[in-house]
């Protein structure tokens, strides 16, 4: 497209009641996730509150999805999928296609027992699951630390900054080819200290207790990206917290994702806050949030190609 401008899709709908109940805090996300991208000036997004039965037509006008589903009420239920036609839609568009997919916040597990492709996980390059160990840490200050060596994503982000009461839900088994990003060291004295597993996040504990859980003790994954048929997947677990949305680092981290997801390149920098920068509030980025410069569908496609 003659703007350079990626047009996003940010796919939500059905999720639990932490992200849907009385201050309809999902649709704080979608407007916080909106805002950065579009603030960067790089992106045009577009907002989609039911996802379930979309197909190949309308995806085919966009170059990422960034889903915002769980497909539950509750930690204790199981989730229903988008549906077989979107399921393979999302597929083609990835494998096929060649474009991308950002898995964000709780859209990132999906239990086997819930009946999604297992082609999903392949293609976000992750098992996240509570027989693997999955488990949401407890509540408090963490510090989180970009994996070495550095993915464009976060080259030259600060190697550790500290996150405070987000989600930060670690135990996912990683496929070979997945690259990680971004690590939290998952120490079992914070999980004795919380009297951990919080009635509404069930988990299954092996026999051995908490020290038995699959990686306590060591950096577990919060962000990752994987390369996957003619396409690209970014996932991060990290989003709950407005706090977390603040972050330099983070925010940094979630436009480059997106981008690459999109484009399997970074160009974006991150948002300037010296001088007359100081000035501006959230977001920070002062690039063009135009929507007046969209090229029709069919220029659409064939700038793609």
């Amino acid at each position: 497209m003659t703007s350079g401008k990626l047009d996003v899709l940010v796919a939500t709908g059905r999720v639990t009641v932490e992200h849907d109940n009385e201050f309809r805090s999902f649709r704080h996300h979608t407007s916080m996730l909106t805002t950065l991208l579009e603030s960067t000036g790089r992106f045009r997004v577009r907002v989609l509150e039911e996802f379930r039965g979309i197909g190949d037509e309308l995806l085919d006008r966009f170059d990422v999805v960034l889903v915002m589903y769980e497909g539950r009420d509750d930690y204790h239920s199981v989730a229903e999928g988008f549906g077989t036609a979107t399921e393979q839609a999302l597929l083609r568009f990835v494998r096929d296609k060649g474009r991308g997919m950002v898995w964000f916040h709780g859209s990132s597990v999906q239990e086997p027992e819930w009946g999604w492709p297992e082609e999903f996980d392949r293609m976000r390059g992750a098992t996240l699951s509570r027989e693997t160990g999955l488990r949401p840490r407890p509540q408090g200050e963490v510090v989180v630390r970009a994996r070495e060596p550095r993915h464009p994503i976060t080259a030259s982000l600060d190697a550790q900054w500290a996150v405070v009461n987000d989600d930060v839900l670690t135990g996912a088994r990683m496929d070979p080819s997945a690259q990680v990003l971004l690590t939290v060291f998952d120490d079992v004295a914070s999980y004795r200290r919380a009297g951990w597993p919080n009635a509404h996040t069930p988990v299954v504990l092996p026999p051995g207790g908490l020290e038995a859980l699959p990686g306590m003790d060591t950096e577990q994954p919060l962000a990752w990206v994987n390369e996957w048929g003619a396409g690209r997947s970014f996932c991060v677990t990290l989003g709950h917290d407005w706090d977390t949305f603040r972050k330099i680092p983070f925010m940094t981290l979630l436009v480059r994702g997106v981008e690459w997801a999109a484009t399997g390149q970074v160009t974006l920098e991150p948002p300037e806050r010296s001088g007359a920068a100081r000035w501006r509030v959230w977001p920070y980025y002062s690039g063009d949030p135009s929507r007046f410069d969209r090229a029709t569908p069919a220029a659409a496609a064939a700038a793609r190609h």
